[in-house]
C-alpha cells in the first residue's frame, strides 16, 4: 500500500512531468515523437501531438488526487500490462493507475508505439528514482506478473485468457479488453460545432481507436452532404496518414464494383458507405438509416457489449436508454481521467488485488 505522503509526492511528480511534456519542443518528448513517427504505424504528426497534449492536460495535482480518491490496494503486486499500439500514448492511464495504487508496473509495448510511453515513464523516474516500473518483452511480462491488464483485439483477449491460465494467474486478477467501437446517432439538427466534433470523433487516429465512431445512425432519406463537408474540413487540419488512401481505395473499388452507395473525400482521405449496421475497416464509416430512435435504441441495447460509447447531441441522448454510455460530439478522442474502458473501473480492479 502506498503511504499517503509518498502518494502525494508521486502525484506532484506526475503533474510536473506532464506540464513539461505539454511543450512539443521539450527534447525528450520531441525525440520520442520522432522515433514513434518512424515506427510501423499509421500515426501522423498532428494526431500524435493531439493525443499527447490531450493526456498531459489531464494530469493536474487536483485531478489526479480526485481520480485516486480513497482507493488503495491492500498489498503491492506485480501488474503486467500488455499495451496496444493503435493510437499514440495508449496505455498511459493504465500505467498511472498501477503505480498510484501502489503496485509494481511491468509493461510491454507494441512495435507500433515502442517509445512514447517508456519515455514518459523514464522522465517520471528522474523525478521519483524509487518508481517501481519497468518494461520487458511479452514473455517476461507473463513470467513475472501476478496480475494482468491486456488491451487489444478479441483474438488478443482470447490469447491473454489462455496465457493467464497457463501462468497460474486467476481470472479475478485479469482485466482483459477486447475490440470495441463507438456509434454516432444524429437527427439532422446538429450544430456546425457538433458536426465538427463528429468529424474528429470519426476520423482522428485513422479510425483505429476503440472510441472512434464507426457507425453513424441517421434518419431515413437524409443526405450526408453537410456532414461530408465537415469531414473534408477536418482533413484539411488533420491530414490522413499516407497509407490511408491506399487502404481505403480497395474498399472503395469493392463498393463501386457492386454499385453500392458511398462517398469519399478528395484523394480518398475518408470513405463513407450506406448500408446495414456493420462495422467496416478503420477509416471506413458506415451510414445507417433509421425510421425511429426507438429502433436505434433497441439496436444499441442488443449490441451493448460491443460498444465503447455512443455519441449524440443532448436532445437525442435523452431519448436513448439511460444505461448506455452516451457522450457529446467532439468528446470521443478526449476521454476524461476517470473514463472506464469497456465499462470497467481500472482503479477499482487494481484496488481489489
Amino acid at each position: 500500500m502506498t503511504p499517503a505522503s509518498s502518494l502525494h509526492d508521486l502525484i506532484i511528480a506526475i503533474a510536473h512531468v506532464a506540464e513539461v511534456w505539454l511543450d512539443p519542443d521539450h527534447p525528450p518528448r520531441a525525440e520520442a515523437a520522432a522515433q514513434t513517427l518512424a515506427a510501423p504505424n499509421r500515426f501522423t504528426e498532428e494526431a500524435l501531438a493531439f493525443a499527447v497534449n490531450q493526456q498531459m492536460s489531464l494530469f493536474t495535482p487536483e485531478a489526479l488526487t480526485t481520480w485516486v480518491g480513497a482507493q488503495r490496494a491492500a498489498a503491492s503486486r506485480v501488474v503486467g500490462v500488455l499495451n496496444a499500439g493503435n493510437i499514440p500514448m495508449v496505455g498511459l492511464q493504465d500505467f498511472l493507475a498501477v503505480v498510484l495504487m501502489g503496485h509494481r508496473y511491468l509493461g510491454s509495448v507494441s512495435s507500433k508505439s515502442p517509445v512514447l510511453l517508456p519515455a514518459f515513464v523514464e522522465a517520471l523516474r528522474r523525478e521519483v528514482p524509487s518508481l517501481a516500473a519497468s518494461f520487458a518483452p511479452v514473455e517476461d511480462v507473463w513470467a513475472g506478473a501476478e496480475a494482468v491488464i491486456a488491451t487489444g483485439s478479441d483474438e488478443t483477449r482470447a490469447w491473454a485468457e489462455a496465457q493467464s491460465a497457463q501462468h497460474g494467474i486467476p481470472a479475478e486478477r485479469c482485466l482483459l479488453r477486447g475490440h470495441r467501437y463507438a456509434v454516432a446517432v444524429i437527427d439532422g439538427l446538429e450544430t456546425e460545432a457538433e458536426r465538427d466534433g463528429l468529424a474528429e470523433d470519426a476520423l482522428l487516429h485513422e479510425g483505429l481507436g476503440c472510441r472512434n465512431a464507426a457507425l453513424i445512425w441517421a434518419p431515413e432519406g437524409m443526405a450526408p452532404d453537410a456532414y461530408l463537408d465537415h469531414f473534408a474540413a477536418f482533413r484539411a487540419v488533420f491530414p490522413p496518414h499516407p497509407e490511408t488512401p491506399g487502404v481505403l481505395s480497395m474498399q472503395q473499388a469493392f463498393l463501386a464494383a457492386l454499385d453500392l452507395p458511398h462517398a469519399y473525400g478528395d484523394g480518398l482521405e475518408f470513405l463513407l458507405s450506406k448500408g446495414e449496421a456493420e462495422v467496416q475497416g478503420p477509416g471506413h464509416l458506415r451510414w445507417v438509416e433509421y425510421a425511429t430512435l426507438d429502433d436505434v435504441a433497441a439496436w444499441l441495447t442488443r449490441h451493448r457489449d460491443e460498444l465503447q460509447l455512443i455519441l449524440a447531441r443532448p436532445a437525442v441522448a435523452q431519448r436513448l436508454p439511460a444505461a448506455l454510455p452516451v457522450e457529446p460530439f467532439g468528446e470521443a478522442q478526449r476521454p476524461p481521467l476517470d473514463w472506464c474502458p469497456d465499462g470497467v473501473d481500472t482503479l477499482a480492479f487494481l484496488a481489489s488485488l
